[in-house]
């Protein structure tokens, strides 16, 4: 009897924590496939092909994520799901070099002509190069469908027309993915977030220069954005 009483008096809290923990597992966002979009920030060959100026700071957290297939996923979701899909590129120019208060990463790209094209209206040396979209993503965002979005130039949309763009269109809800983790992926949430969209961030869909920098982000991700996924969770919920 004592036994039984000992095997009570352990088993019971545990399996009331478990219960807890399984009561506590946030369920799949609904998604309105007609007011819901899916948002890549940055899909380019610098950041993702392997001769990219900025894949080297990426490259661990990009495998150890499988984050070049997953973001080839929600983008395949996007499409035969019925849901909208906008792509955000960070572009240079020749003329952007001259700025005088450059932050110290955006100085550093600007020097070593990252993510730089002669001009938007110049298609010379375009095509291939670190500002071009990654090869594999071409199908997808060159469909005609694609919301193709003015370059931004810092880190959030707040240069460009995405939240026009998406506003526009009647959406409300944004999955969110893309590069670089702690930097335009954090800063698109915050400014979706700040203009009244729902945000939800596709943890493993996203790469920073390192673990700590990724951590960071999550962390962010978890306090302000509507809901953290996986391309898994993303990828359901949309096919809902």
């Amino acid at each position: 009897m004592k036994d039984l009483f000992l095997s009570l008096a352990v088993g019971l809290p545990l399996a009331f924590s478990a219960a807890v923990a399984a009561a506590a597992e946030p369920a799949l966002p609904h998604f309105d496939k007609a007011h819901t979009a899916v948002v890549i920030t940055d899909p380019q060959n610098d950041f993702l092909a392997e001769n990219g100026k900025l894949y080297g700071l990426l490259a661990d957290n990009l495998k150890e994520l499988g984050t070049i297939k997953n973001i080839e996923t929600l983008m395949a979701t996007a499409k035969s799901s019925g849901v909208a899909l906008a792509v955000d590129p960070l572009v240079y120019n020749a003329l952007d070099v001259d700025w005088s208060q450059a932050g110290a990463l955006q100085r550093q790209l600007l020097d070593m002509k990252a993510l730089q094209r002669v001009s938007l209206n110049n298609p010379e040396g375009f095509e291939g190069s670190g500002a071009d979209f990654y090869e594999p993503y071409k199908t997808y965002i060159y469909d005609g469908k694609t919301i193709v979005v003015a370059p931004h130039k810092m880190y959030g949309p707040e240069s460009n027309d995405l939240i026009y763009q998406l506003r526009a269109r009647g959406i409300d809800t944004v999955v969110l993915g893309g590069m670089v983790a702690n930097l335009c992926v954090d800063s698109h949430m915050r400014a979706l977030m700040e203009n009244g969209f729902k945000v939800y961030v596709v943890k493993d869909a996203v790469a920073a220069p390192g673990a700590d920098a990724y951590n960071a982000a999550l962390v962010n991700y978890g306090m302000i954005a509507n809901g953290v996924l996986t391309t898994k969770d993303a990828v359901d919920a949309l096919r809902n």
